[in-house]
This record gives C-alpha cells, sequence and structure tokens, in this order.
C-alpha cells in the first residue's frame, strides 16, 4: 500500500515493540492497516510458534516442522535405471553401431542379481536396480533388438540414465529444514525415508463468538427481526483454511452478561475471534466487555473500508480480535489480520498472501482518508493482472463474500482513480487468463 505515487508496501509482517496507546480503557486514534498488522505480529511473537507434537504424517500436512527432517538412508537407495532400456559398460559401445549380446533383464524389484559380463547387456526397466560392472543405461528408443543381440545406434556415456544411490537424499543429510511446510511432497519424502511421524507445532486453537440479539442457529428458522448465523461458520472455515483448529462458543445476545459468559469459555485459547459489539453503539458491548475481563487492546479502529471498527489485544495468553459484525467485514479483516497470526503462531513462514502490482480495470470513487481493499475479479491479460471490483461492495452482502480472485489494495490519499490506475492485490487464488 502507497501515498500518492509512492512505491507499493506490501501487507506483510513486520516486527517491532507492541504499543498500547493509552492504556485499557482510553481512548485511542485510528491507525493504518500495516501498523495494525505490525502490532499484532509483535504482540503475538513472544507466543509463537506454539508447541511442538509429534504426529502421523498423514495429520502433519499443512503444517509446520519443529525439526529438521534428517535422514537416516539414501535415496535413492541404489544405483537405478532412469528410463527403460539397456544397462551397459558404456567402455563396450564406444562408437555408433556397437552389437552387444543381452545376459539377463533387470526389473524394479529384481535382487541377487549376477554382474555384468564384460562386452554384454542387460534389459533394464525404470527403478530397476544398476547390476555390478554396468555404468550407462541407453533409452530402448536408441537400441534395435534382433534376437539376443542389442545393438546400438549411438555411442555410450558413462552415468547416461542412471540415477545414482543417494543422489536425491545422503544419509545425515537434512532435506526439510525446521519450519518448512509439510506439503503433499514432504509427505511423499518421509514416507521414502521411513518417518512414520512428524515434529510438528500444533495447530492454533481458535474461539470463535458471534454477538447479537438478532442472531440464531443455523438449524433454527429465524423469526420476526432475526437472522441465521453466518459470521461463525465462515469464519471457522477461514481459520481452518489457514491452519487453525476452530470452534464455536455459544451465541451471545447483546448483554454484558451474555457475553461475558460466551468469552469465558474461550479460555485456553490461543486466539478469541469475536464479531460484532466493537464499534461505538450503545449496544456495542463486546469491547468493553473484553476489557472488564482484562483485555488489553493495542487498537480498536483501522483507517480502512470494509473494517474501520477492528481491534486487537491480548487476554493473559491468548490474542484477542474484535472483528466488525458485517460478514464482508469480518472476512476481509480476518483476511488481512487473523489470517497472518493464525500462520505465525503455527510456525509458518513467508507472506501470508501474495501481493501482486496490478492495474484497475474501471474507475473507483473512495473516501480518501482510507485505504480500500476491494473485492475484485482479477485476470491475467498480456502478461500483466487487471483487477475488476465487484458489481457490489456492500458489506453486508454475502453473495460479494464469494467468487473473487483478490482483494484490491486502493492506498489513501485519492478519492478517484481512474481506469488504468497503479494499485496492488492481495492474491487469494489463481487469476483467470484472457484468451484470444
Amino acid at each position: 500500500m502507497s501515498r500518492r505515487g509512492a512505491p507499493v508496501e506490501p501487507l506483510v509482517e513486520r516486527r517491532g515493540p507492541l504499543d498500547f496507546p493509552g492504556g485499557p480503557g482510553r481512548s485511542r486514534r485510528v491507525i493504518d492497516p500495516q501498523a495494525a498488522l505490525r502490532r499484532i505480529l509483535s504482540g503475538l511473537a513472544e507466543q509463537g510458534p506454539l508447541s511442538a507434537e509429534r504426529v502421523p504424517f498423514g495429520e502433519a500436512l499443512g503444517r509446520a516442522l519443529a525439526e529438521e527432517l534428517v535422514s537416516e538412508r539414501a535415496l535413492p537407495p541404489f544405483d537405478n535405471a532412469q528410463m527403460d532400456g539397456y544397462a551397459l559398460r558404456a567402455a563396450d559401445a564406444r562408437r555408433p553401431g556397437a552389437r552387444l549380446p543381452v545376459a539377463f533383464v533387470s526389473a524394479a524389484g529384481s535382487s541377487d542379481l549376477p554382474p555384468l559380463p564384460p562386452g554384454a547387456c542387460a534389459r533394464i526397466y525404470t527403478g530397476a536396480p544398476m547390476p555390478a560392472g554396468a555404468d550407462s543405461v541407453e533409452m530402448q528408443e536408441e537400441v534395435e533388438r534382433d534376437g539376443d543381440l542389442a545393438r546400438f545406434r549411438r555411442a555410450a556415456v558413462a552415468g547416461r540414465f542412471v540415477r545414482r544411490a543417494g543422489h536425491d537424499v545422503a544419509p545425515g543429510s537434512a532435506p526439510l529444514a525446521a519450519g518448512s511446510l509439510v506439503d503433499a511432497g514432504a509427505v511423499g519424502l518421509a514416507a521414502a525415508l521411513g518417518r512414520t511421524e512428524l515434529l510438528v507445532h500444533r495447530r492454533p486453537r481458535v474461539a470463535i463468538l458471534a454477538t447479537g440479539d438478532e442472531l440464531v442457529p443455523v438449524y433454527r428458522s429465524p423469526g420476526p427481526g432475526q437472522i441465521a448465523d453466518s459470521n461463525s461458520h465462515m469464519l471457522a472455515a477461514a481459520a481452518r483454511e489457514a491452519g487453525g483448529e476452530p470452534f464455536l462458543l455459544p451465541l451471545a445476545g447483546d448483554s454484558r452478561a451474555a457475553i461475558r459468559r460466551a468469552v469465558s469459555a474461550a479460555r485456553g485459547a490461543d486466539l478469541l475471534v469475536t464479531t460484532g459489539g466493537v464499534s461505538v453503539g450503545d449496544r456495542d458491548l463486546t469491547r468493553e466487555v473484553l476489557e472488564s475481563m482484562g483485555t488489553r487492546l493495542a487498537f480498536w479502529k483501522v483507517a480502512m473500508r470494509p473494517g474501520k471498527p477492528v481491534a486487537f489485544g491480548r487476554w493473559g495468553r491468548t490474542g484477542v480480535f474484535g472483528l466488525p459484525g458485517n460478514p464482508v467485514s469480518a472476512l476481509v479483516t480476518f483476511e488481512l489480520f487473523v489470517r497472518p497470526a493464525i500462520r505465525q503462531l503455527a510456525g509458518l513462514t513467508g507472506p501470508s498472501r501474495p501481493e501482486l502490482p496490478a492495474r484497475l480495470a474501471v474507475p473507483f470513487e473512495k473516501d480518501p482518508a482510507l485505504t480500500y481493499f476491494v473485492r475484485a475479479r482479477v485476470r491475467l491479460a498480456r502478461g500483466a493482472l487487471l483487477a475488476e471490483p465487484l458489481a457490489t461492495q456492500s458489506s453486508g452482502a454475502l453473495t460479494s463474500a464469494t467468487g473473487f480472485e483478490a482483494l484490491a489494495v486502493l492506498p489513501p490519499g485519492r478519492s478517484r482513480l481512474p481506469r488504468g490506475s497503479r494499485i496492488s492485490v492481495v492474491l487469494l487464488r489463481p487469476p483467470r487468463e484472457e484468451r484470444g
């Protein structure tokens, strides 16, 4: 994000001292989104990464390794053929046209192979062990077979199409460093090394609380003036996708006692995420209750849209986020602030989402005092990203909480951004590619 003409500064992790201006219960100024993120990550720095646990490698997917993965074996464990063909001594076929008798066959899983006789070759298949004495493999497309004889169309080269033992992983080496993401490839590597369990950082436990007298559980039909609770389930899905372990707290009405009871049920969570009640209305009680229970807030207003009334603080060892009640505002502020916090606690390194340069596909008007995070469709046209805002940017329209690839970051300082303006986008999923 940037002001007029300045280079785009990405919304990424930055560490620094946590500042709680004014102390609990005092009025605080509105801060910019980057400052908010810095305070969040520095405020949680001593809390994470979270403790480690050893789990079956299938349960480690998407988590961060808490130790380097040291190999006790070589990969591959023996010299083997890279493709189907014929194993030979390169010295026996120094010129094109060499003819060698086929002594035997080596297939995947073969054992107790005899040494390769001098002046002979062996039929071999991909992954099969190299016979002792052979130092080259020629692909079958370059060999003519005539009964028990093989004619090589080109000169052999030592080492051609041979995978040497330990070429990929040597015994005692660490193919995966601590902090590495356990993805599908890492699970495969662990399996190949005989590691059935991995030491990983535990997933952050994320308590989610929705507040408001109008809310009813999804299994109950709403009555007059009521709506089904969608925020809890939307944020639980976002927390799970970010690497957290969410659990829902009971819905709390707009009373101090109800909110206090619900918040008390979050003790022991790594993060508490509330929605609703952090603005300045007479019935916005969540922030007041959190502070009365000992939560020390770092901020509670951010100069952004959607999501200006968003709060962060600490309640003992629990990081607390107060998100707006409007569903889109809740989702956007979760994406920008809670997701990076979950990843930091989980030991996952690197940016939470890529932030890339783009251009606006249409003109856009905005409040010059705020940074806008606009839901946008993004397409790749002639090597450049074009961001087209969704038709509705209403923070209460649930239909606009899905079906977009990015948040277009429109910086403060300007009220009108013409078509083609240089901006940045927080990419949530791959852009569409323009064809034709």
